[in-house]
């Protein structure tokens, strides 16, 4: 800000005053490839990711800052979060302050090629003899992240872990004390400061152990080099480590050990002994102005290059409406940038309207800028009304009194035509439909307040109608004097509506009723409001009101009668009196469809229950024809299904329900030669009995036989039954197995006497032998024929 004015401005994803750290080294601080590494919990631990480790020497891009999460890569070449995220999350917890990490370590590195890249800017593998690392590499990552980052960051310590490829390599104690000493004193000669250095004791690998002579070097520069600090020593963490990815790098979930580890060793009397380096400030800019809407920007101080971000390396640049901003080195090559710088666009004029416009008219114009603001008409608001013809500009001053002026706004105004007349050619009082024409003097164009433009137009609606004219620049005249039209109404147009459906048969007719009014004219003569027609025909009509004005013609109403069909012939397919549960099948003999007085629409239907039948045609205009002549169907109920039960020794017994019922008898599949509801056996088996009652000599209609009666035939009696046996009434039944003829029942007192005798001439049935006239006691009963001779005891009276 300028005073109240804006004049650049940035955003950051996030920012805050906290503690900045370099990482450097070899794998266990560049951090490998590895799934579940877990990067920070806390929001406030942060860094610049990058897709790919950085292999280059040049500037990186202007750095976004970022929450350091699990999978990312750090600036300018750290792999995943590896332990630093959880580092990160510790130390908020502690400081309560950002954390930011950038990781220039480079994996398979020894401090000898830190050392020849700082030098001779070439480094050579220790693992595949010939082999270079990239020009300048892996310490120029580490100066980046010094010169380029920490520059305008600041920073706390560069945090060191290197030492495992000197175990490997057998780097001798005094040489890495050597090689690490010329890289600290080199960061601090090229970034101008007094870097803290911050080194773990780090030599381990599984097949060597641990190198003592690396630990004893890293001791010594902690010994003797100023401004450098312990820190953990990680040879003591995951032993072994083969177990994991290699010999050599940790586990991932061995990191939160390393993270715990380099926080313990980054105690509060580290940060009370390390000085923290603070951001470099980034140069300042003049302004001068520079005239046609543009601005002179230069950059303040002495520095090694300049480098615009429009392209350009000068001090001073020319530049019309935009964002500017440099990037600036001194002469160690640390790098800063200055504050962005915003370049006012040149005023723009708004226009409300056309402008070249008629008299009466007006046009606003309006500033792009609210303030600051002089119009050539030496007036200072943002908008101006201007209703004659002139050019007009404003001219705008920035917060640095440099001018910019828009552009040239010509208005042109026109004068009106004067205003026309208007005649009509007809009465101006009619009846609704007629019409009256209006007419207007002579114009360019003509504009009605019925929306026309025609010279001369047709009235048919009541109403005022004015009338303006245009000119050929688009001027419109004041609007002519009034006409006012008065229209009579018409009677609404009638609505016939009818009493019935209007298409019907001709044994029918309808009655068609208009809407009321004063009189009425039906085409067909008629002048009732009401009339009845059994005719085919259109109908409509017309109404009059009291102004003697007509109607509309209502909507045509058809009336269409068709004629009545011929009824069908009725006929039977079979007799029509027959038992229940058979049918007959009628026939309704006609080329249209029949409708049953059953309510079936079938040419033919099955009648199973007794009525009267009759049908009538119904045709394609549901017109019914004449009854046809009825068929009359009488159906005989059958006999309920009879019950057989055994009533004797050797007599079984139908029942049913009703009069007259008649029986037919089997037993298993052999018919019996019996129609009685009684039939007398001795043949043992299944018996089943079917009812049936004759209604004429040619029907007789049957039951359902009865459900199987299983009989066994009882020959241990000698051929004669006698029951009930005691007797307390007095009467016994006799049953004999054969039918047997001539046979004679006679009773014996049990002393011989003869009491009772009584001759059967047939014995084909249950005989009822009466004892009441006896004393009661026991008898025998003799049956004798020529074929018997059986006595039975009984005991009666008891």
């Amino acid at each position: 800000m300028q005073g109240d004015a804006e004049v650049g401005q940035a955003s950051v994803d996030r920012m805050g005053v906290g503690e900045v750290f370099v990482i450097a080294g070899q794998s266990n601080a560049q951090g490998i490839p590895t799934d579940n590494v877990a990067g920070a919990s806390d929001d406030r631990v942060n860094c610049v990711a990058v897709g790919e480790p950085n292999i280059q020497t040049s500037d990186p891009s202007v750095p976004t800052f970022t929450h350091l999460d699990g999978g990312f890569n750090l600036a300018p070449r750290g792999i995943t979060a590896w332990c630093w995220g959880k580092l990160g999350d510790l130390l908020t917890q502690r400081f309560n302050v950002p954390v930011l990490f950038f990781n220039a370590a480079w994996t398979g590195t020894a401090v000898q090629n830190w050392r020849e890249s700082a030098t001779t800017g070439t480094a050579y593998s220790i693992y595949t003899p010939g082999a270079t690392y990239p020009p300048g590499q892996p310490y120029a990552n580490l100066r980046i992240a010094l010169q380029f980052y920490t520059n305008t960051l600041g920073i706390r310590a560069v945090l060191w872990h290197q030492g495992e490829a000197e175990n490997f390599s057998n780097t001798s104690t005094s040489q890495y004390v050597s090689d690490l000493q010329l890289i600290i004193n080199k960061t601090r000669q090229e970034t101008g400061k007094n870097l803290s250095w911050v080194i773990a004791r780090a030599s381990y690998d599984d097949n060597r152990g641990i190198n003592q002579t690396t630990i004893d070097a890293q001791n010594q520069v902690l010994a003797s080099t100023t401004n450098v600090f312990a820190g953990p020593n990680t040879d003591n963490i995951q032993i072994p480590r083969k177990s994991q990815r290699d010999e050599v790098h940790f586990a991932a979930n061995t990191l939160p050990v390393v993270a715990a580890a380099w926080n313990n060793s980054l105690t509060d009397a580290f940060f009370a002994a390390s000085t923290p380096q603070s951001p470099t400030s980034g140069p300042t800019l003049a302004i001068s102005c520079a005239g046609n809407n543009n601005i002179t920007i230069a950059v303040n101080g002495t520095y090694s290059s300049v480098q615009w971000e429009t392209g350009e390396n000068s001090y001073n640049v020319v530049k019309s409406s935009g964002l500017y901003r440099a990037k600036v080195k001194d002469g160690l090559g640390n790098t800063a940038f200055t504050p962005y710088y915003r370049v006012a666009d040149a005023p723009a004029i708004t226009e409300s309207g056309p402008r070249t416009f008629c008299v009466g008219n007006s046009l606003t114009l309006t500033a792009s800028y609210p303030n600051n603001l002089t119009w050539n008409t030496n007036t200072s608001d943002r908008a101006i009304t201007v209703a004659n013809a002139g050019n007009y500009f404003v001219r705008y001053r920035d917060v640095s009194g440099c001018d910019f002026l828009s552009n040239t706004v010509t208005v042109t105004v026109n004068p009106l035509p004067s205003k026309p007349t208007v005649t009509a050619e007809k009465s101006t009082t009619f009846c609704q439909g007629e019409n009256t024409v209006l007419r207007a003097s002579e114009a360019f164009r003509y504009n009605w307040n019925t929306g026309e433009n025609a010279q001369r137009i047709t009235i048919g609606n009541p109403g005022t109608y004015t009338l303006t004219v245009t000119d050929q620049n688009g001027c419109t005249s004041p609007r002519s004097e009034s006409v006012n039209v008065m229209v009579n109404p018409l009677p609404p147009t009638p609505v016939v509506t009818a009493s019935g459906p209007t298409t019907f048969c001709a044994d029918q007719s309808v009655t068609l009723t208009s809407t009321a009014e004063t009189a009425y004219r039906w085409e067909n003569g008629q002048s009732s409001r009401a009339i009845t027609v059994n005719q085919t025909g259109n109908y409509r009509l017309q109404t009059v009101n009291t102004f003697n004005c007509l109607s509309a013609p209502s909507a045509a109403l058809t009336v269409l009668v068709n004629p009545l069909p011929p009824s069908p012939v009725l006929s039977a397919n079979g007799r029509t009196t027959f038992c229940d549960g058979d049918r007959v099948t009628l026939t309704a003999t006609t080329s249209l469809k029949p409708i049953w007085t059953t309510g079936d629409s079938l040419q033919t239907i099955a009648v199973t229950r007794s009525g009267t039948y009759s049908a009538r045609s119904i045709d394609q205009n549901g017109c019914f024809s004449p009854a046809a002549r009825a068929i009359s169907v009488d159906v005989k109920p059958l006999p309920s299904q009879p019950v057989v039960n055994q009533i004797g020794t050797y007599t079984l017994e139908a029942t049913g329900s009703l009069l007259g019922e008649k029986y037919r008898w089997q037993r298993n599949t052999d018919s019996v030669a019996a129609i009685t509801n009684t039939i007398k056996t001795a043949i043992s088996g299944n018996y089943t009995a079917q009812a049936f009652i004759t209604y004429t000599p040619t029907l007789a209609c049957f039951s359902a036989p009865s459900t199987p009666f299983s009989f066994i035939a009882d020959t241990q009696n000698e051929g004669v039954s006698v029951y009930p046996n005691p007797s307390p009434a007095k009467q016994v039944t006799l049953e004999t197995l054969d039918n047997i003829t001539n046979a004679v029942i006679t009773v014996y007192t049990l002393n011989g006497q003869r009491a009772l005798s009584v001759l059967v001439p047939i014995f084909n049935e249950r005989k009822l032998l009466d004892m009441s006239n006896l004393s009661a006691g026991q008898y025998l009963i003799q049956v004798k024929s020529d074929r018997i001779n059986v006595t039975k005891r009984v005991l009666i009276g008891f």
